[in-house]
C-alpha cells in the first residue's frame, strides 16, 4: 500500500473517539501471529544490548534493568533473563501484553534457542530449564522470569527512589517520542540509576512510512515541513519525531551522561540521492552524514558528581 494511503487510513482510526476500544476488538477479531523475521531483528540487537552491557558493567549477574517500551513481545527482557539479571522491569505506555503474545514469544524464543545459545554463551541445559513449558499465565509469567510490569507508565514520573538501577534500556521507541519528552526520561533515567549506571538506546532513525512503501527512500520524511508532517500522524500511532543522530547525542550529554559507545548505520546508497531530495528547512544544517544515518545505538554512562556523592554520604 502506498504510504499516503495508508496514512489516510491511519488517521481516519486516529480520530475516533474510541480508538482504543476499536484496536482492543481488532485485537480479538485477529488473534496475534509472531513474526519470525522481525523478531529475529529484535533478538539481533538485543543480544548486541546485552554483549555491550556485560563489556561495560563486567557482569550481569543480580543487575537490574529498566526496558522503556516492552511493546508486545518482551524478547530483550528475556535475553537479560537468561543472562542472569535480578530483575527486569518492563514499562509501557499502555497495557499491551497478553496471554496470546506472550505464547508466541516464547515460541520464538525456544525457535532462536541456537543463535541465543552460541552469541550469549549460555548453557544449552539452563537455556532447557528456563523454557521448559508455557507459562499458564501473563501473571505467572512474569513472576517466573523476575520481571515487574509497568503499565500504563509514565517514564518521565517513575515511582522508584533515586540511584536504585543498574541499566535502562530501549530499543526501536526513542523515534516515536516527541523531544521534550525524552528529555524527561533521560531526566528520570539519570535519578534512578546508581553512579556509574549505565543506558543503551538503540533508535530506528529512517522514514517508517518506508516500512510498508518501498517505494520512497528512507529518508523521504526529511522533505517535510513540522507543519506538512504533523498531518502524517494524527493517529499517535504514526507519530515519528525525526530527530538525527547528532540530536540524540547531545540530549544524552545534557543529562549527564558520558558516552561510552556511540555508533551509527549510515545508508551510503542514500548519499548520493540526497542532492536530488528538497530538504526542509529544518534540515539543511546537518551534514549529510546525519542526513542517511538510519540507525542509532548509544551506551553512556552517569557521571558521578563526585561533590554531590559526598554530601549525600554524610546527609546518610
Amino acid at each position: 500500500m502506498r504510504w499516503q494511503l495508508k496514512c489516510v487510513v491511519d488517521n481516519c482510526k486516529g480520530v475516533l473517539p474510541f480508538q482504543d476500544k476499536f484496536r482492543k476488538l481488532k485485537r480479538h477479531l485477529v488473534p496475534y501471529r509472531p513474526s519470525l523475521t522481525r523478531a529475529q531483528l529484535v533478538i539481533e540487537e538485543g543480544m548486541m544490548q546485552v554483549q555491550w552491557l556485560r563489556e561495560a558493567a563486567g557482569s550481569l549477574q543480580d543487575k537490574t534493568v529498566l526496558e522503556i517500551g516492552s511493546g508486545w513481545e518482551p524478547l530483550v527482557p528475556l535475553l537479560f533473563a537468561l543472562c542472569g539479571v535480578d530483575r527486569v522491569y518492563l514499562a509501557d505506555s499502555n497495557y499491551l501484553l497478553d496471554s496470546a503474545s506472550l505464547h508466541g514469544t516464547l515460541e520464538i524464543i525456544r525457535l532462536s534457542k541456537e543463535r541465543i545459545v552460541e552469541k550469549l554463551k549460555i548453557d544449552p541445559q539452563q537455556f532447557d530449564r528456563k523454557f521448559a513449558s508455557d507459562s499458564s499465565s501473563v501473571g505467572e509469567f512474569i513472576e517466573r522470569f523476575r520481571f515487574t510490569y509497568l503499565a500504563p507508565c509514565d517514564c518521565q514520573r517513575l515511582t522508584f527512589g533515586g540511584s536504585v538501577l543498574d541499566f535502562v534500556i530501549s530499543r526501536a521507541v526513542f523515534e516515536h517520542i516527541p523531544p521534550e519528552i525524552i528529555d524527561g526520561i533521560l531526566a528520570e533515567t539519570r535519578r534512578i540509576l546508581k553512579p556509574g549506571g549505565l543506558i543503551c538506546h538503540f533508535i530506528d532513525n529512517s522514514d517508517h512510512w518506508e516500512h510498508s512503501d518501498k517505494t520512497i527512500s528512507r529518508i523521504n520524511f526529511l522533505r517535510f515541513s513540522d507543519r506538512t508532517f504533523r498531518w502524517t500522524h494524527l493517529n499517535r500511532l504514526d507519530y515519528q519525531n525525526r530527530l538525527r543522530h547528532v540530536e540524540y547525542a547531545k540530549m544524552i550529554k545534557k543529562h549527564g551522561f558520558e558516552t561510552v559507545r556511540d555508533e551509527r548505520i549510515i545508508d551510503a546508497g542514500l548519499i548520493a540521492a540526497l542532492p536530488a531530495l528538497p530538504l526542509a528547512p529544518r534540515f539543511r544544517e546537518f551534514s549529510a552524514e546525519d542526513m542517511v544515518t538510519t540507525d542509532s545505538r548509544f551506551l553512556a554512562r552517569k557521571v558521578v558528581d563526585h561533590q554531590a556523592q559526598q554530601v549525600l554520604a554524610f546527609e546518610n
